[in-house]
């Protein structure tokens, strides 16, 4: 019953699709690529260097302009984008940095359960290398979680190692004929 559904909804539903103009973020001889579409937030810099964070309304493709509710950006005119999500290796690490404090701050107390004077004059060290782990583990998740991508030209006019292209993938549907 779904397939049908889904079969009816491709075969009938006419016009353009929808979502098809986005915003492709990509690296140059990489088929790795981002894609922002209307309705995403994104933070650039002009070549003035002014940042701005803005909420894409519409991509012209024809003109190469990103349509924002109260203004318009060209696409050379955008110098670098800001995006603030975690660094892929930064959330693991930090854990392992958590986890560290976690199973020192056990062993510590297991060791001092067994002293003779249990829990009586208790070392520094028990109390500063789990701190100093927590404290690493939270620098690390905060410090690397934002990534700017700059769009520099070379002598040709070519992208070095990052591109911006506004695509348009809009499929039109063909007028029926008497």
């Amino acid at each position: 019953m779904r397939t049908i559904l889904i079969f009816v909804l491709i075969t009938f539903t006419g016009g353009e699709l929808h979502a098809q103009k986005f915003l492709q973020l990509e690296k140059v001889h990489s088929p790795k690529t981002k894609k922002y579409f209307p309705g995403h937030e994104i933070t650039f810099q002009l070549q003035g260097g002014q940042w701005y964070t803005r909420v894409i309304e519409d991509i012209s493709y024809e003109q190469k302009l990103l349509l924002f509710p109260k203004d318009h950006v060209h696409l050379d005119s955008i110098a670098a984008l800001r995006f603030f999500d975690r660094q892929r290796w930064s959330r693991p690490l930090s854990n392992q940095f958590f986890n560290f404090a976690l199973v020192w701050t056990v062993y510590a107390a297991i060791d001092e359960a067994f002293r003779r004077d249990p829990f009586q004059n208790i070392d520094r060290s028990v109390y500063l290398i789990p701190a100093s782990s927590v404290a690493t583990g939270f620098l690390i998740r905060h410090l690397f979680k934002k990534r700017t991508y700059r769009f520099k030209k070379n002598k040709n006019g070519d992208a070095k190692r990052w591109r911006l292209r506004v695509l348009d993938l809009t499929v039109k549907g063909e007028k029926k004929r008497p």
